[in-house]
């Protein structure tokens, strides 16, 4: 067992698994005309919009293969007279999240979409999706895995899948300060989600007695770390929290070994299965383990997903997994419209029970935000 804060402050706990992972609760209260369809579809079909992100979307490939996979099933054993579902891709042409939102909601075949990826696209979207322009007569719900708190604060009609990256500062916090790491730095993507981590992590570090000596932002596109990593090794710090991706993991890594340093890298990302290399040592969040999954459902999905697509699943994977098959029951118990599904999901742990999800269950509080969900640490060895 590792050494974590003290247990009456009610913090999480760190569990440590076979294979190096941790499982950490991520609210410590509970540790006690669009073109591209895939699917079969008729003029009866029921489209799900799925949108991901503009930038380097061959990152979320799998998950498209998720939200097949979801509706095969859930086709395949469709009640009588409910509407085959389909996914729709954006519109080649849609170079923006408004256009892509626009495309969506103008097309009355799509009843849902899931998306999108990124937190400040899925905000920036969220008022045509509400359908403001025409005074809120045909809203479609959204089905969202975006972190930024603001996500589901922007319009009642988002629902979220995944932990809100606030939650998942709070975990690396506790974390760190479990290890009595008590020197930090961060670097974050300036976004909405990003700026969300630096608030929670630096509220929950300093808890615990910890410092964050500074926080540095980046974008998608530019960021160059060498300066900051200079600074960072020379102020000391133990411990460094990327609030990115692989990319801005792996460059961090290389920037403070160049610098002379190497304190802990922890982030909210890890590398995928095609990222090579110059990892090791770095512990990161995870949504969901193939391996490791936190719920009986997530082995189940692994063994299905694995024998549809010879690979095993990422954590897009299962969260378009899960978004699809909540839409899916939404339509086929309450019916295929917009607003039927939007009353279907606000009711998911309130008069209905929660969803049993791959990536844990899901049942949703007064902002749509999933409640009491487990999130994982895990570190690379290679």
């Amino acid at each position: 067992m590792l050494n974590g804060p003290p247990a009456h402050r009610s913090v999480a706990r760190l569990v440590l698994a076979p294979g190096a992972l941790w499982v950490i609760c991520a609210f410590a209260s509970a540790c006690g005309g669009a073109a591209g369809s895939l699917g079969r579809g008729g003029s009866d079909t029921a489209y799900v919009g799925v949108a991901v992100g503009l930038a380097n979307p061959e990152r979320y490939t799998h998950l498209f293969d998720g939200v097949q996979l979801a509706f095969d099933s859930l086709n395949k054993h469709r009640p009588a007279g409910a509407r085959p579902l389909a996914l729709r891709r954006a519109p080649k042409e849609a170079d923006s999240p408004v256009k892509i939102a626009s495309a969506f909601r103008d097309d009355p075949s799509i009843v849902a979409v899931i998306g999108h990826t990124e937190s400040d696209a899925t905000i920036a979207a969220a008022p045509v999706y509400a359908d403001r322009a025409h005074e809120g007569k045909d809203p479609v719900p959204v089905v969202t895995s975006a972190g930024a708190v603001a996500v589901t604060r922007v319009s009642k009609g988002i629902f979220r899948t995944n932990v809100t990256i606030a939650e998942q500062g709070r975990v690396l916090a506790r974390y760190a300060s479990g290890l009595g790491l008590k020197r930090a730095g961060i670097l974050y993507r300036n976004e909405p989600s990003g700026k969300d981590f630096v608030r929670s992590f630096t509220d929950e570090y300093t808890k615990y007695g910890g410092t964050v000596i500074e926080n540095d932002p980046f974008t998608e596109d530019i960021w160059d770390y060498d300066a900051y990593a200079k600074r960072l090794v020379r102020n000391g710090v133990q411990v460094v929290t990327v609030v990115g991706n692989s990319p801005q993991s792996r460059a961090t890594i290389h920037a403070l070994h160049a610098a002379g340093g190497s304190p802990m890298v922890l982030s909210t990302n890890g590398p995928s299965p095609t990222d090579t290399g110059d990892f090791k040592g770095l512990r990161h969040i995870v949504i969901f383990s193939p391996d490791q999954p936190v719920v009986p459902e997530g082995a189940v999905f692994t063994t299905a997903f694995k024998a549809r697509y010879s690979i095993a699943p990422d954590h897009w994977a299962a969260l378009g997994f899960d978004a699809a098959m909540m839409l899916g029951r939404a339509a086929q118990e309450s019916g295929a419209t917009r607003p039927a599904i939007a009353a279907w999901l606000a009711t998911i742990g309130t008069t209905r029970k929660a969803h049993p999800g791959a990536t844990g269950s899901i049942a949703f509080d007064e902002h749509h935000d999933p409640v009491n969900k487990q999130v994982l640490i895990t570190e690379v060895t290679r």
